[in-house]
């Protein structure tokens, strides 16, 4: 049975019944694990994106898509990498990575298909200098910016040069999630394993070069913090090479170990910005290339001025052209005129400002700053509960007509002059802090892909 025939075919059923943003994020990043007894297994490249792939808006495509394509099909399942890892490795253990780290390499992530301008060519340059002298110039590399920007293209970037030029090296690329669990599980397998500890140790400061994705993630786990502040500090003083990636400046963690955040901002700590219009033209003009479509000039200038005008990322820039050209494909017809364009792009995340809710609202701020609804709901008056409760506030109260009162009653039966303050506060620092723009801007996106 040739599975990944199977899920080649299913994939574009499934792309006719889900967003061109879901289904480039969450479902064409799935990858076949086998078949066996009738059940058809995917693996997602993290937690997170199994949780995607498996709520209610995709996995019910997912799996007609599939039984449809092979009848002989009688379930779908999807997994995340620590499951796979656990269900391969005997109780207690875990297995050390090698030079080439399956899970995360995305073999069409590097420094050519990274498209360089004025808002990213100091970072540009700094990863491919870490890429081809791993260790010896900077170290350790911290890349800072909002979603979809090019964070993880430039660490799959590092990763490929590396795995190409130097394959000796050992290379671990892990997202921060999956450091976590690589440690939670190593305690609390210690009474399966004489060694936990050393197991895990293997793996990670062993490493000749050490990527890690989404840092900020750490910021409010005490015990993964201490366990990777060690890690962090055998390899940068043995001359390993560390990078990591986050959507936010190592100042704006307010969890996380003063002597973290220096360690972070010991080598070069570098933003990388939102793309300007002769940019994302550039972009745009890559990935259609990359589709092996021919996209008019002015179609391509048309998104690439809307993608500003928006104030889109990248990968929700990427998300509109994928769906002009899957439209053209479906109709069997050239790629449409700029007409054709607004009308096909009228249901994009950017207008879906009405069906969203506050408790969505509230859930993506959590997720932003790594807290919970208790925190923010609670009485609690920490100046990292208290931020977040404000952008809250200010964001239910841009994308919902919701009265201040009402939002006072979600928010913990707060009074609605409370409301009224949190709301003033955000939208007063809007106008002067850069950094607050940049929160409200991450949010929206999150909220509107959603």
């Amino acid at each position: 049975m040739d599975t990944g025939k199977i899920w080649k075919q299913s994939l574009p059923k499934i792309a006719d019944k889900v967003s061109s943003i879901s289904f480039d994020c969450w479902i064409k990043t799935l990858s076949v694990d086998g078949f066996t007894d009738g059940v058809f297994t995917l693996l997602a490249e993290s937690k997170n994106a199994k949780e995607y792939a498996t709520n209610e808006r995709h996995f019910p495509h997912i799996e007609a898509a599939i039984k449809d394509t092979a009848p002989v099909v009688e379930s779908v399942k999807i997994i995340d990498p620590v499951e796979k890892e656990e269900r391969g490795a005997p109780a207690g253990s875990i297995k050390p990575s090698k030079t080439k780290e399956k899970l995360t390499v995305n073999p069409n992530m590097t420094f050519d298909s990274f498209i360089v301008g004025k808002s990213n060519e100091v970072v540009a340059a700094a990863a491919e200098g870490v890429a081809k002298n791993p260790g010896k110039r900077i170290n350790p590399l911290f890349i800072h910016g909002g979603v979809g920007l090019g964070k993880t293209h430039l660490l799959n970037a590092i990763a490929n040069h590396i795995l190409i030029e130097n394959p000796k090296l050992s290379l671990v690329f892990v997202t921060t999630e999956k450091f976590t669990n690589d440690y939670i599980y190593t305690m609390k397998n210690a009474k399966n394993n004489d060694n936990p500890v050393e197991a895990f140790r293997e793996k990670y400061r062993t490493a000749d070069v050490l990527l890690v994705d989404d840092i900020q993630f750490i910021a409010d786990k005490p015990s993964t913090q201490e366990e990777f502040f060690h890690t962090f500090n055998d390899l940068v003083q043995n001359g390993r090479q560390v990078v990591l990636t986050s959507d936010r400046h190592p100042n704006d963690m307010p969890k996380l170990q003063e002597r973290m955040r220096s360690r972070f901002k010991s080598g070069l700590v570098q933003d990388i910005g939102s793309p300007d219009v002769e940019m994302r033209t550039a972009i745009l003009h890559k990935k259609a290339t990359m589709e092996n479509e021919h996209v008019p000039d002015e179609i391509i200038a048309y998104l690439a001025q809307l993608a500003v005008e928006q104030d889109m990322n990248i990968r929700d820039m990427g998300g509109m052209l994928n769906k002009v050209i899957q439209y053209a494909r479906l109709m069997n017809r050239p790629i449409p005129t700029i007409e054709d364009c607004a009308t096909i792009l009228k249901d994009t995340p950017q207008d879906k400002k009405v069906q969203t809710t506050a408790d969505n609202i509230i859930d993506q701020v959590c997720k932003y700053f790594n807290i919970t609804r208790a925190d923010i709901i609670g009485k609690r008056r920490n100046r990292e509960f208290v931020e977040p409760r404000m952008f809250a506030i200010y964001l239910i109260t841009e994308f919902l007509n919701i009265p201040l009162v009402s939002i006072g009653q979600l928010l913990g039966n707060r009074d609605h002059t409370t409301i009224m303050h949190g709301r003033n506060k955000i939208q007063s620092l809007l106008t002067t802090d850069n950094r607050v723009k940049m929160i409200v801007k991450d949010i929206s996106k999150m909220v509107r892909s959603e």
